[in-house]
């Protein structure tokens, strides 16, 4: 590079000068001057619109479409019937152990009764005190080939009468370190509570007499009388 310097000289007047002086430039300088130059600027408007266009392009197939609703809509209806039939087992366990007209809370109740009379305690030959009481055994059906107490179940009824009653029959038995005994269970659907009533709760123990825990009433049919109290006419069969 050339510099051209003008001197003024008092005796000669202006005089021109030339003072060469040398540029040193690095090689880290002409990269970067090289690659300032050589920057090209691209926009990103034109670019997103570049790629939306290419993947309106491409098309998703029809198959592909169709497979994918099916295994949504199978996928869905096998958790909506998983939800009801869960819904429904809920329903059904919470109904029987904790509804009153339950064959649980049933059978809970007339444990409790027979465990109370002293009679059925007697007759079941209970080793009792006047601390301790022997503890009753209460279980279902009977099994030969299954001894344990928790898998026999409770042989249980119910049926509507023809006043639209729902009446339930129940049957187990209590056991004793001595003696064992079965329990027949009959009740109604009450008017007042929500809790069956019990009409009839009787048990038999081998060699003794049936005993009534609660005997059933009978209703008496009352036949209309006639004249000086005599049913006059024919005889009815």
């Amino acid at each position: 590079m050339i510099n051209l310097v003008l001197k003024r000289s008092p005796k000669f007047g202006t005089s021109l000068k030339v003072i060469a002086k040398p540029i040193y430039s690095t090689a880290l300088q002409r990269s970067l001057i090289l690659s300032t130059t050589n920057k090209t600027y691209y926009s990103t408007f034109h670019s997103n619109a570049n790629s939306k266009k290419g993947n309106q392009d491409k098309k998703i197939p029809l198959w592909t479409r169709i497979k994918s609703f099916s295994t949504f809509t199978a996928s869905g209806a096998l958790v909506i019937g998983a939800t009801g039939i869960s819904t429904v087992v809920i329903y059904l366990i919470l109904t029987e152990l904790f509804s009153p007209s339950g064959d649980t809370q049933l059978f809970n109740r007339a444990v409790t009764l027979v465990e109370k009379d002293e009679i059925v305690r007697t007759l079941l030959q209970c080793d009792d005190t006047d601390n301790k009481k022997e503890r009753l055994k209460a279980y279902g059906e009977l099994y030969a080939d299954d001894k344990w107490t928790r898998n026999r179940p409770i042989a249980s009824n119910k049926r509507i009468d023809k006043n639209g009653k729902e009446h339930y029959l129940m049957r187990f038995h209590v056991e004793s370190k001595q003696k064992m005994g079965l329990v027949h269970i009959e009740a109604v659907e009450s008017e007042k509570r929500y809790q069956p009533d019990f009409v009839s709760v009787y048990i038999d123990i081998p060699g003794e007499k049936r005993y009534y825990l609660i005997k059933p009433k009978i209703n008496r049919i009352v036949r209309p009388k006639g004249f000086l109290g005599i049913n006059w006419g024919p005889r009815k069969q």
